[in-house]
């Protein structure tokens, strides 16, 4: 719309810009929104003396905990732990959903215990997988897998049963067999609820990791924690939550990677 004066009116221009110049708008937000809570993380960190590192001493320990310090090789240990964990937490996720989908009698018996795993807080089990189990790796991994599978299996579960039926209804019209169905209908309708399961496992799993790591024999970087724990250098500690922190946020970003371009006719369809 136009004024009388044939000139654009300030709020279509206004959006005109906003949409033209989307991303990088949003590339601002987020560099603002980073660049405050460093400022106010370097403002308070002189106010709770041993107890509070400011963000530039952390910079300074992390730099020094990754050239020659124990980080790198901890990382190492707590990696194979995280992508054993991740792997399995995809497979069975995806799996199991499919199953507890379709199957509605291996449905009726398992899902009320899987519902009762996902209410009971993980930490609570650990006791009981370290006793029957003991405090090797794959106690480790199951302990980690228990943090992190939900998302996937409930969210591959509930998107085969929110299926339209229409969708079955026209591949069962044009003669489709079960594998046809799961290949056309079933798969393609699940991909966006199985990436949003994954996105949300893949910190979960890091996570689950620094969980096991913690109360299943120590080692990783939850020994490198508990270490600077040990000894109140919270700049050891800040240092080490900041760097898992960023690598959490940069595994997920390569999951909306992944997403976008598995699912871009959904992303074409919500523009």
């Amino acid at each position: 719309m136009t004024t009388a004066g044939g000139t654009e009116s300030f709020g279509r221009r206004f959006a005109r810009f906003r949409y033209a110049n989307a991303w990088w708008i949003r590339v601002a937000c987020y560099v603002s929104s980073i660049l405050l809570l460093f400022g106010a993380w370097q403002a308070l960190g002189h106010s709770f003396g041993v107890l509070f590192a400011p963000f530039t001493t952390t910079v300074r320990e992390l730099w020094s905990l990754l050239d020659g310090g124990p980080l790198p090789s901890a990382l190492m240990v707590s990696g194979e732990l995280y992508g054993i964990t991740l792997g399995i937490s995809v497979v069975l996720g995806i799996a199991g959903g499919l199953v507890l989908a379709r199957m509605k009698l291996v449905a009726a018996a398992l899902e009320p215990y899987i519902f009762i795993l996902y209410a009971t807080p993980t930490i609570a089990l650990v006791p009981f997988v370290s006793v029957m189990f003991g405090f090797g790796f794959w106690p480790k991994v199951l302990v980690a897998v228990l943090i992190s599978i939900f998302p996937i299996l409930l969210g591959v579960m509930e998107g085969v049963r929110s299926i339209p039926r229409q969708h079955l209804d026209v591949a069962a019209i044009f003669g489709s067999n079960e594998a046809q169905l799961w290949r056309h209908v079933i798969v393609p309708y699940i991909t966006p609820n199985a990436m949003s399961g994954i996105k949300q496992s893949i910190a979960l799993a890091m996570a689950g990791t620094l969980v096991a790591e913690f109360f299943l024999n120590p080692d990783g970087v939850a020994a490198v924690l508990l270490q600077g724990t040990s000894t109140l250098d919270s700049a050891s500690v800040l240092a080490v939550t900041l760097f898992v922190a960023a690598l959490a946020v940069a595994l997920v970003g390569i999951g909306e990677l992944i997403e976008r371009r598995l699912v871009r006719w959904r992303l074409a369809s919500v523009g």
